[in-house]
């Protein structure tokens, strides 16, 4: 049986005793993120989300907004004036909350929704689970979640551990742990990193 008709949710959870793998307050959700269907374990910034919602405030998906969010300091204000011309049209396009505008300066308030710890991706064949799961590589710890028979299993263990991807074999109502996953280091803060988040956001309950 695939995992698609188990649940995936419910095969993680099922995998995961408290602080394994993930942080122990993580919650998990399936969402669809990078053209797959996948859990995550997530952590809402809890303020952050309280402030969105008591705003108003959309989710925020254009990349350009996202840029200049990126520019501008958190909670400290910056002259209007020292935008330039491709800033101030992202300025305009910014949903309420963002930003505020007041007395010629802008303030940037919001921050990235939600922590993402790791992204499980289910699949029946390894090979193109892994090809799923490096598509999160610049975002997040990456595991697979391979239901049916690991076939090749030497060649699978050797590309999971070099990639740093988790290899996880579910067998029966039991879930091997065959590689566990890198940990992940974060080499720089991008607007396709948060765009990510984002996504994942606006998908929990």
């Amino acid at each position: 049986m695939a995992i698609a008709a188990r649940e995936p949710l419910g095969v993680v959870a099922g995998a995961l005793a408290p602080g394994d793998l993930v942080p122990r307050d993580a919650n998990l959700a399936v969402v669809e993120a990078e053209g797959a269907q996948v859990v995550v374990a997530y952590r809402v910034e809890a303020r952050e989300r309280e402030r969105r919602a008591a705003a108003g405030m959309p989710p925020l998906t254009r990349p350009d907004a996202l840029n200049l969010l990126m520019a501008l300091p958190l909670g400290e204000p910056v002259p209007a004036g020292s935008l330039n011309g491709r800033e101030r049209r992202a300025l305009k396009c910014l949903p309420k909350g963002a930003v505020v505008r007041r007395d010629g300066l802008i303030t940037r308030l919001a921050a990235q929704p939600v922590h993402v710890d790791m992204v499980f991706v289910p699949g029946r064949s390894w090979e193109s689970a892994m090809g799923r799961a490096e598509r999160f590589t610049p975002f997040t710890a990456r595991s697979v979640l391979i239901d049916g028979a690991l076939r090749r299993k030497d060649e699978a263990v050797m590309r999971a551990d070099f990639y740093g991807i988790g290899l996880l074999h579910v067998q029966g109502d039991a879930v091997e742990v065959v590689v566990p996953p890198g940990r992940f280091v974060r080499k720089r803060h991008t607007v396709a990193g948060w765009k990510f988040l984002e996504d994942v956001h606006r998908q929990l309950p």
